[in-house]
């Protein structure tokens, strides 16, 4: 231990006083190594309680691996689950692929925490649930949590939330987002002892083939998602590249067309979206559940937008069993009427046309090119972003078919407004459905 010294990144991130320090981004920043050292300042004293999370248990082998050679020289003893010192301080360790593993900790003190590769946790609320044991009634021990992270993984969205941290962070700055919390990033040139011992590990990350990852991992870039499985990781990657997400104003010279899923137990959806030119601009969202359609069609009232047309799917037509009329003629009772065509029997269906998944996912790869979205419609973004495919654990690989969860119906909504054909009506002011023409023949749907 006497043989660490710290490296200028690592020194700045040791030496703050914020109650929750995150530290990292790209790989080979030294994370782990800061992170075993901030656990050591307090070791001397008898009552003094650590704990050290990661994600799984091989991982934590590895760490664990690492802090034997660190700790030893200090008389850290490994004995089942925690490091031990002469003192009697103690550093456990666990990790969170066990059921209970966000409240087994409810009611311990611990006077430190370290949380490696924070973006693994899904949610900001098992964070919380985590750092709220993190608390200290000795009085010359002052609780921190430490965090160390890459940009990738499930929890980014809510991490860079947290900590206000900008797409592109400044390598020579920190970023406090409040009293409490402070962001350092590294990268791996902050790390000479890396750099000099394996000099061909940059050429590693440089060949990385998957952009958004090399990005995160090269430079500590946060726009990428890193969603594994995700179904339009090219798409997001594509909207942040070209700044398609950003503040897109209500155009008031165009008229603005809603499309739905709709749910049942499940959320219902509702995107709003403008032409303008050739453009689609996504301006506005809106997700809710367990409502009936006179709550949405008053959402929909209480926008300040001149509507075009209303589009839902097929299940608009569906008679409820306890009133035995449709959503659709709900809907046109309460003032809002979805568009229909005419079916082969001669009866009013959806004017969306009932395509498979796939062929929706088709569609919307084929249409998103020409879409902005207001960066207001975060449910929206977070959604896209963590659609994915689901996976296969028998075959070890993700299959063609999303995963049906909470974030698939925004993306239901998506698919109906991708697969509805609208050209432009010169004698009109709106857009309307052109009927005689094929859906998607360009991309042989």
């Amino acid at each position: 231990m006497k043989e660490w010294k710290p490296q200028i990144k690592q020194e700045i991130a040791l030496k703050r006083k914020e109650f929750e320090v995150l530290f990292g981004g790209a790989r080979g920043g030294g994370k782990t190594d800061t992170g075993q050292v901030f656990l050591l300042y307090d070791i001397n004293k008898p009552k003094y309680r650590a704990l050290v999370i990661r994600k799984n248990h091989t991982d934590l082998k590895d760490w664990t691996d690492r802090a034997k050679i660190m700790y030893q020289g200090l008389g850290g003893v490994y004995v089942n689950g925690y490091f031990e010192f002469p003192s009697g301080a103690k550093i456990i360790l666990g990790h969170l692929k066990d059921d209970n593993a966000y409240t087994k900790y409810q009611g311990h003190e611990y006077q430190k925490m370290l949380i490696e590769e924070l973006t693994q946790i899904v949610n900001e609320k098992q964070y919380e649930m985590l750092i709220a044991s993190c608390r200290s009634t000795i009085p010359d021990i002052t609780a921190q949590v430490f965090s160390t992270t890459n940009p990738d993984g499930l929890g980014r969205k809510w991490v860079k939330k947290r900590w206000e941290i900008p797409d592109r962070p400044d390598n020579d700055k920190t970023y406090k987002a409040d009293e409490n919390k402070i962001f350092i990033p590294s990268r791996l040139e902050d790390n000479k002892f890396l750099m000099e011992n394996d000099p061909q590990y940059r050429a590693r990350l440089e060949n990385i083939k998957d952009e958004e990852l090399k990005r995160a991992w090269l430079y500590g870039d946060w726009t990428g998602f890193n969603i594994e499985g995700a179904v339009y990781k090219k798409e997001l990657d594509d909207l942040y590249i070209e700044n398609r997400i950003t503040n897109v104003p209500y155009d008031t010279a165009s008229l603005v067309y809603t499309w739905w899923d709709l749910g049942v137990a499940d959320s219902t959806t509702i995107g709003f979206f403008q032409k303008v030119g050739k453009e689609w601009h996504l301006i506005d969202f809106y997700e809710n559940n367990n409502v009936g359609m006179d709550h949405y069609i008053r959402e929909i009232k209480n926008k300040p937008y001149i509507y075009a047309k209303h589009y839902a799917p097929h299940d608009i037509m569906a008679r409820e069993l306890t009133s035995g009329n449709s959503r659709y003629e709900i809907s046109k009772q309460l003032g809002i009427t979805f568009e229909t065509t005419t079916g082969t029997t001669g009866n009013l269906i959806s004017a969306v046309p009932r395509l498979t998944i796939q062929d929706g996912i088709s569609a919307v790869k084929q249409k998103a090119n020409t879409l902005w979205i207001d960066k207001k419609c975060e449910r929206f973004i977070e959604c896209l972003t963590n659609y994915r495919r689901e996976f296969n654990e028998k075959m070890g690989e993700f299959g063609a078919e999303p995963l049906h969860d909470q974030y698939s119906h925004a993306m239901d909504m998506f698919r109906y407004w991708a697969t509805t054909k609208v050209i432009e009506n010169s004698t009109a002011e709106y857009y309307e459905i052109q009927e005689d023409e094929p859906l998607y023949s360009s991309i042989g749907i």
